[in-house]
């Protein structure tokens, strides 16, 4: 069972995830002219990370992975799309 990595690797996404959302927030806050841009990309990387994830991980179950791999690799997905985030909103 890999319910420490899971955990783990969750915990971070969350860390990382709310440094995205704080810098969001402040663009938002401010008026930035690119503000309404970064809120169509916010809501747009949703609906495409969502559906590569699911596609993705109904692959992998198919494939007789078990369901904790599968979520730790989907955790992972989603920390390299909060990364990208963190860099380009830096």
């Amino acid at each position: 069972m890999l319910f420490v990595p899971i955990l783990m690797q969750s915990a971070l996404l969350a860390l990382e995830a709310g440094d995205v959302i704080e810098k969001r927030m402040a663009l938002f806050v401010s008026g930035a002219p690119e503000a309404p841009v970064e809120a169509m990309v916010m809501v747009g990387e949703k609906f495409w990370q969502a559906g590569l994830s699911m596609g993705r991980a109904s692959m992998m179950l198919a494939q007789g992975i078990s369901p904790d791999a599968v979520m730790l690799d989907t955790i992972g997905d989603y920390r390299e799309i909060v990364g990208e985030n963190r860099r380009r909103l830096a």
